[in-house]
């Protein structure tokens, strides 16, 4: 048995000599093929083993290898390089610059392209912007990323869908002040919103920006295509399982802050005395307001206003009933009762992908809680995702596909009485910070934070149900048909419950005693179910052929795709609930309403794609497309819309051999094209009868009338987006830095609006026609940079820069009419007119005494000699005095005013503005070294300007009610030198007296942003192995961390995005939104 052991022993030492013999030491140095200077930093990997070494700042390496095995020489912005070791000691090594940004395959229109052979518009998204950041859905990562990418968001509330834009806000009138959104397809099948798809489940992006890159999607393409395609296994892979997390908190970026009760009510006062000077008290909302009562608040104030007093209210200290009237003397923040200071959010993502030779696949799971700043009865937004594809190739000529994506998101709201029209938010700052917020008696007043405890829920769910099936024949060689078939099915489940909100309601105070007792509109005490459905049936039949002859390479597309949308709506309610706590409609006794609603629309395309190319140097693309819709009448069904596209590689001529020290590639290019719009209503072209119930009773109840047939254009056809793109395309310094340049023309000519009013004898609205045209032009430039120093240390850097605005250059307006200077700013349009533009009047400054020589005998203010007039802006009981705004006299004719407010005659009036934002750019820095990262991103907006004359903006909105710590600096005679005017009641009236559209009081949203900040550290390899753990990773992020902007301590975050028109359609609610947030978070990143 020993004999044997020992045996068995000489054996293993005998192996194990023989593998160290086996065993050299590999010396050498790596240099860069360009200039042969010494590379430190390089991996050296002996291939299929974890084992390797990194070269020093000589860039020297040593390592230990044996005959055969293989060397991976790797290094960032190089080309990687393998090397079998042979029988020498020494292996030198040059590594030459890596072109794979050239050579990168990108995704276009029913295929993909080499980089260095696109001919169009098309930018590309590096989806780590998306990594790591507590962003709640992808269109928040783009922003600022791709030039002329515009996105923005109305408000801060949960779930809320960001607005995306592609070169300009608008491309055509007919899509109202929302604007034309480009088509978002994912796995070339379109989705209504990008908050639907999990980040973690993306794996490129591309932006068709010009015609001749998005026109084979025809019509849905009209302004422009997002591109995304999410992740899918590899064949021959490693299967994987990839986690990560991140956990978040928010607090608003900015905040309103109410003035102190006793100066806010000495304001109001104030202003209301400036149309009686005998006024003494005011009512506001069931409580009064003197002289005495004012004074009562600085008492409180100053004896109790450091103290905690708890919610409890006590009589005669923080409120009293006097001579019948009642009055509040306490002062509360509101904001610190009812909002948190930082709100949690966290996000989770599962991946399991792999493959075989013949198969792949890829699950992905996701997972975003987001919870809002409500301290009591708080909000709460939920998303939740799950993506399974599945490739295979049973045969050599077919390869199958299939793919689900399901998407749920809840947004969970108080359903609340007073506050459901603008949000709570609206509600907490509209009344002075004496609004009583406590108890009395251990029960509450009515108040915003006794509504929110009290409320019963809005409940709103929307899922995304898809499912694809397709496949590809690999019929002859460069051969290849593919046809898929996609279902999508959206849809919108809202439910709401109201009721009673028990309180001490004081604004119907009787003038004896507080009532404690239930209040609601009856419209708000009920059950509400609303459901949308939306059915979307999409197919796809195209052949690829591939040729090349030579030097000379062809590519061919032809195909059709068709789509089939259907939608239906329902929404029932019953109102007087027998408890609140069971919101269900047969539980109601009350009124009962059903409404519903159902329609369709259809396309059918048939599309092809010609690319040719000359020794990649001279490029041609040509598109063409035929569309059919249903929004259109038979005899204009149909439109052809072509496109065309070239470039020229200048790098690869001999006479550019002068530049190959500094240059790599230079390339030119052009397209010109058109696509078709179909953003119309379904039945533009039908004559409708609508019915209603008109005033005449009959025995049988109100009569039910039809309305007069609507007018038709019998010439309706499509609107025509033609744009026109040249660009550059440039990489220097071995790839080292790149740039690419592009500006742009694009014309919607036809643009379906209203025609020119009709008499109201006509007994019909104007019908609707190809009345305009639009023109918009712009310009993008997109920088990166990318290193790599001694040390390992390397630096990208990459910048972006646009600028976009859009012209009328045809309209039906024959009076050239401007916008109402009273009743809005963006009602009309005009040839020539730039969209966005602010029509207003240049401020001198505010009047002081010595611009008056004196008083009427009504005691009207004179002006002084010298002194424009500006007596035809006065309306009722207001004139002009010392403390309000002066105007500038243009025109020289010594009288302010807008004339006939029309181009040719504006008086005094001038463009003074644009709400269009203007050279939008971003910067982004990037660092590795050793495992850690670093990266950086600003973004932000060098021009935009806008018009607001809601109570956030001016004091005074409505006189009564909250006044803002910023708005105390106004006029008196011993603050000659204050911001604001005098204080003046303006009753909701707004754009009038002082308050006229203006540059004084115009705001400037220009800002730059910290947009994300994100330092990680990725773990040793050769220590996460011995744990089974690929890569570990673990970071932290802040999102909207740091705002320079210009609007002072007006607390308006310059991102909103509010058109003009919506300003004008909600004053009262312009600022008083759900707050922007800005996050900070932490999480981890691992792979097994």
């Amino acid at each position: 048995m020993k004999k044997k052991l020992l045996n068995l022993l000489l054996v293993l030492l005998f192996f194990c000599v023989q593998a160290f013999a086996q065993q050299k030491t590999i010396t050498g140095k790596v240099t860069s093929a360009d200039d042969g200077k010494p590379l430190p930093g390089v991996s050296i990997k002996i291939k299929g083993t974890p084992n390797g070494v990194i070269t020093d700042g000589n860039g020297s390496y040593s390592i230990q290898a044996s005959g055969g095995q293989v060397l991976v020489f790797s290094f960032i912005s190089f080309a990687t390089q393998e090397v079998t070791v042979k029988d020498g000691a020494t292996i030198n090594v040059k590594l030459g610059a890596d072109t794979k940004s050239l050579n990168e395959v990108v995704v276009v229109g029913y295929g993909t392209q080499k980089r260095a052979n696109l001919t169009g518009a098309v930018a590309t998204v590096d989806t780590k912007v998306l990594q790591s950041r507590p962003i709640t859905d992808v269109a928040r990562g783009l922003q600022g990323v791709v030039p002329g990418l515009t996105i923005t968001t109305a408000t801060g509330d949960l779930g809320t869908d960001p607005k995306i834009r592609l070169r300009g806000l608008v491309g055509s009138i007919n899509t109202g002040a929302a604007g034309a959104a480009p088509l978002i397809l994912v796995d070339n099948v379109e989705i209504p919103s990008l908050q639907l798809i999990n980040p973690d489940d993306i794996e490129s992006i591309s932006v068709l920006k010009d015609a001749a890159s998005s026109s084979i999607y025809g019509a849905r393409g009209a302004f422009g295509v997002i591109l995304v395609t999410t992740k899918t296994g590899k064949r021959n892979g490693t299967n994987r399982i990839t986690y990560s997390n991140n956990f978040a908190w928010s607090s608003p970026t900015k905040q309103l802050e109410l003035a102190s009760a006793a100066d806010n009510s000495q304001a109001s006062l104030t202003a209301l005395q400036r149309f009686n000077p005998n006024t003494s008290s005011y009512s506001i909302i069931g409580y009064s307001v003197d002289q005495a009562s004012i004074q009562k608040m600085r008492d409180w104030e100053t004896q109790y206003g450091s103290q905690n007093l708890g919610p409890e209210m006590v009589q005669g200290r923080d409120f009293d009933i006097i001579g019948g009237k009642l009055y509040f003397y306490r002062s509360w923040d509101a904001g610190k009762m009812y909002l948190k200071d930082w709100t949690p959010q966290q996000s989770h993502n599962v991946g399991i992908s792999g493959g075989s030779e013949k198969i792949n696949y890829n699950l992905g799971l996701g997972y975003l809680g987001q919870t809002g700043v409500l301290k009591v009865n708080p909000d709460q937004f939920d998303r939740y995702n799950f993506s399974l594809g599945v490739g295979a190739s049973p045969t050599k000529w077919l390869d199958a596909r299939a793919k689900v994506i399901l998407s749920s998101t809840d947004t969970k709201t108080p359903f609340i009485f007073s506050a459901s029209q603008y949000g709570p938010y609206y509600y907490l700052y509209r009344w002075p910070a004496n609004y009583p917020y406590g108890t009395y008696n251990g029960l509450p007043f009515r108040s915003a934070v006794t509504e929110v405890q009290q409320a019963k829920r809005d409940d709103d769910k929307n899922n995304l149900s898809r499912v694809s099936i397709g496949g590809t024949l690999k019929i002859l060689p460069g051969f290849t048909v593919d046809a898929d078939y996609t279902y999508t099915g959206t849809n919108e489940h809202l439910h709401q419950t109201g009721g009673n909100t028990n309180a001490y309601d004081f604004w119907s105070f009787n003038g004896t005693a507080l009532n404690y007792t239930g209040y609601q509109s009856a419209s708000y005490n009920k059950a509400r179910y609303y459901s949308y459905w939306n059915t979307v049936n999409t197919g796809k039949l195209f052949g690829t052929y591939n040729k090349s002859i030579g030097d000379h390479s062809f590519k061919a597309i032809l195909g059709s795709d068709i789509e089939l949308n259907q939608y239906t709506s329902q929404s029932s309610e019953r109102r007087n609930l027998l408890d609140p706590n069971f919101g269900e409609v047969n539980l109601a006794t009350g009124d009962q309403f059903a409404t519903s609603s159902d329609g369709h629309y259809s396309t059918l395309g048939f599309f092809g794609r010609i690319n040719y190319a000359y020794k990649d140097k001279f490029l041609l693309e040509l598109n063409g497309r035929k569309d059919g819709s249903s929004r259109f009448p038979v005899n204009q069904l149909y439109g052809f819309f072509p496109s065309a596209s070239a470039g020229y590689v200048l790098s690869k001529e001999n006479y550019m051999d002068w530049s190959k020290g500094f240059l790599s590639f230079l390339k030119v290019r052009a397209s010109y094209g058109s696509i078709g719009s179909q953003v119309i209503g379904s039945n533009n072209f039908r004559s409708l009868l609508t019915a209603q119930n008109s005033g005449w009773i009959l025995p049988s109840g109100n009569a039910t009338t039809l309305t007069t047939p609507s007018a038709l254009s019998p010439s309706l056809t499509w609107e025509t987006i033609r744009t026109a793109d040249l660009g550059l395309d440039a990489r220097f310094l071995n790839d080292e830095l790149g740039l690419t340049f592009d500006v742009y023309n694009r014309t919607t000519s036809n643009m379906i609006g209203p025609g020119v009013t009709l008499p109201s004898s006509f007994g019909a609205a104007s019908p609707t026609r190809n009345y305009g045209e639009l023109q918009g032009k712009g310009w993008e430039l997109a920088i990166d940079y990318n290193h790599t120093f001694s040390g390992g240390f390397h630096f990208s850097a990459t910048a972006t820069l646009s600028d976009a605005q859009e012209t009328i250059t045809k309209f039906a307006n024959t009076t050239l009419a401007l916008p109402a200077p009273i009743a809005g700013l963006n009602t009309s349009y005009y040839k020539g007119m730039k969209l966005g533009e602010i029509w207003g009047f240049e401020t001198d400054r505010l009047f002081t005494q010595n611009d008056f020589s004196g008083k009427d005998a009504a005691g009207h203010y004179i002006y002084a000699q010298g002194v424009p007039s500006q007596s035809k802006l006065e309306s009722g009981s207001f004139y002009f005095g010392p403390g309000d705004v002066k105007y500038k006299d243009l025109n020289g004719d010594g009288v302010i005013y807008y004339g006939s407010n029309t181009v040719d005659d504006h008086g005094d009036k001038k463009i003074i503005g644009n709400s269009t934002p203007r050279y939008q750019y971003g910067l982004r820095l990037s660092a590795d070294w050793k495992g850690f990262d670093l990266n950086v991103y600003f973004q932000g907006v060098g021009k935009r300007q806008l018009w607001a004359s809601g109570p956030v903006v001016f004091p005074g909105f409505r006189a009564a009610e909250g006044w803002y710590s910023y708005q105390m600096n106004y006029w008196t005679p011993s603050n000659p030198n204050a911001f604001y005017p005098t204080p003046t009641d303006y009753g909701a009236a707004v754009d009038k007296w002082d308050y006229q559209p203006q540059t004084r009081y115009l705001l400037n949203m220009a800002y730059l942003r910290l947009k994300n900040l994100n330092l990680g550290y990725s773990f040793n390899k050769a220590v996460t192995r011995r744990l089974g753990i690929e890569r570990l990773r673990v970071f932290f992020s802040g999102e909207n961390i740091l705002t320079f902007d210009h609007l002072g301590n007006i607390p308006i975050d310059p991102e909103v995005d509010f058109s003009q028109t919506q300003i004008d359609n909600d004053r009262a609610g312009f600022g008083r939104v759900y707050p922007y947030r800005k996050t900070y978070s932490m999480g981890l990143q691992v792979t097994f």
